[in-house]
């Protein structure tokens, strides 16, 4: 319909000028046929552009608002593999504000991670994430850019070095000493391997790291505290959270997941602290 208008503006236009009839033509006419073609050609380059701009994956239509947040079950990898069925190998879908773009199969999940992985590098994190990094400061969350670089060739160059890992063997081997040493004492016992090997490991790596651990017969029970609180971070970490999906509802926490990071930070902080 607009374009017909416009159409018959020119043909108004174009008969006048052919009949030579000036006079019949008034600044009223000339205004809206003038205001029609740039309206025209306006609104043609803003839908060329938003095409290529937005050149999105097909997939899934969503509720206004909400997206296609309720149609999501508790099993996302059959609800993805349905999806992908329907939509192809790549498909996208809108949770609330947020744009979420699947890939299912083996080339594109090589294109992503391997051959465009600085491309794909950078993505919004979680409240629960920027809390327990502090906003981001660390390799994990952090985004790409110099600051991650840097942090990387640190973690590589001193943590990760042969020479260095080498030289540090037998801290390693004292610290899987003295758990064996503690089986052995408990002999006729029950023993929580469980607990035992995750304090062997996190005494190897504070005491490579900054050249201590806990002892003692309460160092069990706090590395089952320890242990107890890195579990519920990374419960915190995997939970949705409404937060994240709208994002102009964090500040009222609704489900608590930022009150509960916070408290499970200040018990981590607290571990780390006493090692120092």
């Amino acid at each position: 319909m607009f374009m017909n208008t416009v159409s018959a503006m020119w043909s108004k236009w174009w008969s006048v000028i052919n009949e030579k009839k000036y006079g019949k033509l008034d600044l009223a006419d000339i205004v809206a046929f003038s205001l029609l073609v740039l309206s025209a050609l306006l609104f043609r380059r803003a839908a060329k552009k938003s095409r290529e701009g937005t050149r999105l994956p097909p997939g899934p239509r969503g509720l206004p608002l909400i997206g296609y947040l309720p149609f999501l079950g508790t099993d996302l990898h059959r609800e993805f593999a349905n999806l992908a069925s329907v939509y192809g190998p790549i498909f996208k879908f809108w949770l609330g504000s947020k744009l979420c773009v699947v890939i299912t199969s083996p080339s594109l999940v090589k294109e992503v991670v391997r051959d465009q992985d600085t491309t794909f590098a950078n993505r919004d994190s979680t409240v629960s994430g920027l809390i327990a990094s502090y906003g981001g400061h660390d390799i994990a969350f952090a985004s790409y850019g110099p600051d991650w670089k840097k942090m990387r060739k640190i973690f590589v160059r001193e943590m990760l070095n042969n020479t260095i890992l080498d030289n540090l063997y037998e801290l390693r081997r004292d610290e899987v000493k003295k758990s064996l040493r503690h089986i052995y004492e408990k002999i006729n016992t029950p023993v929580d391997i469980g607990n035992l090997a995750f304090l062997t490991a996190i005494n190897a790596i504070m005491s490579m790291s900054c050249g201590a651990s806990i002892q003692g017969e309460s160092a069990v029970i706090d590395a089952a505290d320890f242990k107890k609180a890195a579990a519920e971070l990374m419960r915190l970490l995997g939970k949705p959270n409404v937060s994240d999906i709208f994002p102009s509802l964090a500040r009222f926490d609704i489900q608590g997941i930022e009150r509960d990071t916070k408290k499970v930070n200040r018990v981590l902080r607290g571990y780390v602290r006493f090692y120092h």
